[in-house]
């Protein structure tokens, strides 16, 4: 039998060890299934204090060793200098990531924390008492081990690995984590210290009123409810300080603009619970009306934030929009890949999709699409992990580099809200695990003229044409011009469609593509782009522009990429202004005449399928340029 000397696992440090050790484990299992449970935005970020148990459970295993081979009758414990000094550390680590967090208001991350202290101190209590000990043997002449002869040579191996490897395999373990915890921690608490929320908090009642969570909302120039506010929606994975320079733009031209942040992005709140697309557009127009803007309203959808747009004009209100505009935006990025890239699921999906539609069946029952499902599981594992290593601090060199972003006093504020906790968390929430919900949400508003309209183009996706009430607050004040083309759309609410035109440029060259594969693949994406916006352009809305931001602008002297919306926002800004408003209301507003004046002068400007802009410094974004040559 095996017989400890005092101050042994037994003891009550011991006993109150293996309880905290207890506590941590199960910690550790319940976060990552909370964390991976799929469909449901949390509360806190759960792989944080996944981290941080897992950290916890370390620090109390090593403890129980210490103890338990501080002075057994056949083991001493090695490298007691190296576990006093690794205890310390630890002890340093768990005061700083509880303050971190302390300071930052996330209480769970802050309680686990402290309970480091005690295994960190246990471990360099003992390792002290295992060193005095040690000497004190010497001293005596007692050798270092004594095999027991109950212990077979396999136990005895054992006990020699474990008395070898544990403790540099540990120390690595917890020195690395720790160290990457401590710096995600004290950088939140500084970026929580320097970076205040800059706009308001608005509280918003959803899943069938039971639930509260707080929408943030970043409005300037508000004034008065007349002059139409541009009301902008971001890119994916984007907050809203990445257009906070259009905003402020569009405000120094005398208008108001408001940025909205969806769940769990910028400075909004995640929600707690199950939500589809339709629940966010509608939170997203009850947190308009809260905060409150009752003026009519421009929606200025990026990237992603264009299908949130045009999903918000099916099922939220409507009627007070005056005018949209859509920059860079595609219904679905990875199937229009796919699609440009002939690959054989897609096609074949969305072949059933179009005989469905020509059948004559109804929309719901060709509202599902699937996707390429190789890419959606890359997809989706990467943002997975990319969440579950966020509180790491490993994301933070990843998203140091922005560029030309403007304006350049908030870069440390856009920056410090892609390394939070929660970031990685809302982007993988919102792509869904498979990236359809958004725009199968859309497809159930899908029009059947509309459909016909992109099936006799041999177009694969679908979309609603903006409903005929939209905009009618201004169509009796407005020579509203309809195009040439015929299309299903009834409305002639003013929309804006603008795509960057090194986006749509399949010279390889221009695009520094040298591989003859990766040249071709390049060319089917820039000329289905470049499809892409026409097909927006003729199904939308009578009364349609479709512009292009080609060339360069004193804002950053390089070629308008997809990056324009935070790289030229001044440009960007004066082309939106122009582009819905007559030159007379602009004259108005600079010399402060009333803002009723500029809520008449809501211009229309039609177009054809092959208008475009070039961007200069003083940009002209009505005037007519060459449509893209492509040799696709």
């Amino acid at each position: 039998m095996w017989y400890f000397r005092k101050h042994t696992v037994l003891s009550i440090p011991g006993i109150l060890l293996v309880l905290l050790t207890t506590m941590y484990l199960i910690a550790f299992i319940a976060y990552i299934g909370v964390a991976q449970k799929r469909n449901r935005l949390v509360h806190y970020d759960d792989y944080a204090f996944m981290w941080i148990s897992f950290i916890g459970l370390l620090l109390s295993l090593q403890a129980l060793f210490v103890i338990s081979a501080y002075r057994s009758t056949n083991r001493y414990l090695y490298y007691t200098v190296g576990w006093m000094v690794y205890g310390a550390v630890m002890l340093a680590f768990a005061l700083c990531v509880t303050a971190g967090y302390g300071s930052t208001g996330t209480a769970p991350g802050a309680v686990w924390a402290i309970f480091w202290c005690f295994p960190a101190l246990a471990t360099v209590v003992y390792s002290w008492k295992a060193r005095r000990g040690y000497m004190v043997d010497r001293i005596m002449g007692i050798p270092e081990y004594r095999p027991r002869l109950a212990d077979s040579r396999g136990m005895a191996l054992f006990y020699v690995v474990l008395d070898k490897a544990f403790p540099w395999v540990g120390w690595l373990l917890g020195v690395f984590f720790g160290l990457l915890l401590v710096i995600q921690a004290l950088c939140l608490a500084n970026d929580h210290r320097l970076y205040k929320v800059p706009g308001h908090l608005v509280p918003i009642q959803t899943n069938g009123g039971e639930n509260w969570y707080k929408l943030h909302v970043w409005c300037q120039g508000l004034t008065d409810e007349t002059t139409p506010v541009f009301v902008m929606l971001t890119e994916f994975g984007m907050p809203s300080t990445a257009m906070m320079g259009l905003a402020q733009g569009v405000a120094n031209s005398g208008y108001p603009a408001c940025i909205v942040d969806r769940p769990g992005y910028g400075w909004s709140e995640p929600g707690y619970w199950d939500q589809n697309p339709s629940d966010v557009v509608k939170s997203i127009n009850q947190a308009l009306t809260k905060y409150p803007i009752n003026n009519p309203v421009i929606l200025v959808g990026w990237g992603e934030g264009g299908v949130w747009a045009q999903l918000y004009m099916q099922v939220a209100d409507y009627t007070r929009v005056v005018g949209v505009v859509l920059l860079d935006t595609f219904p679905n990025m990875e199937i229009l890949q796919t699609f440009a890239l002939n690959r054989t699921t897609t096609l074949q999906n969305l072949r059933q999709f179009r005989s469905l539609e020509v059948s004559g069946n109804s929309t719901q029952d060709t509202t599902v699409v699937h996707f390429d499902q190789s890419l959606e599981s890359t997809i989706s594992r990467g943002y997975s992990g990319w969440r579950a290593a966020s509180p790491l601090a490993l994301h933070r060199a990843r998203n140091g580099a922005w560029p030309g972003f403007q304006p350049q006093a908030s870069l440390g504020m856009h920056r410090s809200l892609f390394r939070n906790n929660l970031y990685y968390q809302a982007k993988y929430f919102e792509y869904g695990g498979t990236g359809a919900q958004l725009y199968q949400a859309l497809q159930g508003y899908a029009a059947a003229g509309t459909a016909s309209i992109l099936v006799y183009h041999h177009w694969p996706l679908r979309w609603p044409a903006f409903l005929a009430g939209s905009g009618s607050a201004f169509s009796s004040s407005s020579s509203l011009a309809r195009r040439d083309t015929v299309t299903a759309s009834t409305t002639q609410i003013p929309v804006v469609i603008i795509a960057s035109g090194k986006q749509l440029n399949s010279d390889c060259l221009v695009q520094g593509i040298t591989n003859s594969e990766d040249c071709t693949k390049w060319q089917a994406f820039a000329w289905f782009y470049y499809r892409q916006q026409i097909e927006y352009q003729q199904t939308l809305s009578q009364n349609a522009a479709f512009l292009v931001c080609s060339g360069t602008t004193q804002e950053d002297n390089e070629q308008c990429d997809t990056d324009f919306v935070w790289r030229r926002p001044q440009w960007l800004a004066s082309a939106l202004v122009k582009q819905f408003f007559s030159q007379s209301a602009q004259e108005s507003s600079s010399s402060s005449s009333s803002s009723n004046d500029k809520s008449t002068a809501v211009a229309s400007r039609s177009s054809s399928s092959s208008s475009s802009s070039s961007s200069t410094s003083e940009p002209t974004p009505t005037a007519p340029a060459e449509s893209p040559t492509f040799s696709a």
